[in-house]
């Protein structure tokens, strides 16, 4: 009889640990937060008939937050170096954190535990990025400073200094996105004493004429991290146009070449014109003289 009771209570006992249980439905980390910057994290739960003994948040393996609803005080936090949690405004599993610095990059971890005797626990967990963002905008250089040549092949290479980690870069020629094969990779070099980063990127093509406006060539450069940071820097560089070409802006605003057939329209300079106009009014005089 003895051995009967024990069976069916412990199998009592598993049944309520099956049916009673905490399952974290909601769980919120800030993807992306610039040094000094703040953010919430949100952890929120079903209880399907369980109560909740204790939620823990946690940076890898560091606790920083514990909300026991059952004991006085009910929230307690822990000493972080990398951010301060803002205890009044932080309450059950949503936690408002500040002043983050780059260290505070991680696997965050949110962890809740049912009630005695099972004492059921979910966890969940998700990766926020801190970025140390540039000191200033990125830095366009060129092999040679121009006037370039059509057809020539021009070298421009973009730099974003003294970030964690690097900014992504970009470039465009006439504010339009340039061909991805006329870009290579990017080069990241790391200060070893501060353990910043200074992002490069090459851009390489050979000048065409549906790249040129009015004798300048636009190259600009970005640096960006999604959602969080965008600038840019632009040059200007002259190009040297043969007497005989003209250039109008095409549909997409990069300017298109006319060839050798050029013929006067409406747009054409006055420069192309001004000598038809001479030979008439010459013509004019002779035949009233």
């Amino acid at each position: 009889m003895s051995f009967s009771l024990t069976s069916l209570f412990l199998h009592l006992l598993f049944l309520q640990g099956v049916s009673l249980a905490i399952r974290i439905s909601q769980l919120e980390v800030p993807t992306l937060l610039a040094v000094g910057e703040g953010g919430w994290l949100v952890c929120d739960w079903d209880d399907e008939g369980d109560h909740v003994y204790s939620l823990k948040w946690y940076l890898g393996i560091d606790e920083f937050y514990r909300w026991t609803p059952l004991e006085t005080p009910s929230v307690k936090t822990f000493p972080m170096q990398h951010f301060r949690v803002d205890t009044r405004a932080s309450q059950r599993g949503r936690v408002r954190i500040h002043n983050v610095t780059v260290n505070a990059g991680g696997n965050y971890q949110c962890e809740v535990s049912g009630e005695a005797p099972v004492f059921k626990t979910s966890v969940k967990s998700s990766i926020m990025t801190v970025v140390d963002l540039p000191d200033e905008r990125p830095t366009i250089t060129g092999e040679e400073e121009g006037p370039f040549k059509l057809q020539q092949q021009v070298t421009f290479t973009c730099f974003s200094q003294n970030a964690r980690p690097a900014p992504s870069l970009s470039f465009y020629i006439n504010n339009q996105t340039v061909d991805p094969s006329w870009e290579e990779g990017v080069l990241v070099h790391v200060n070893k004493t501060t353990t910043l980063e200074t992002a490069f990127k090459t851009l390489r093509f050979h000048l065409r004429p549906n790249m040129v406006h009015m004798g300048v060539l636009q190259v600009k450069c970005a640096a960006s991290y999604p959602e969080l940071y965008w600038e840019s820097s632009e040059r200007v560089f002259t190009v040297d146009l043969p007497y005989n070409h003209a250039y109008q802006p095409d549909s997409q605003g990069f300017m298109t070449h006319s060839g050798d057939n050029f013929r006067a329209t409406p747009h054409t300079p006055l420069i192309y014109s001004l000598p038809l106009v001479l030979s008439i009014l010459f013509s004019y005089s002779l035949y009233h003289c």
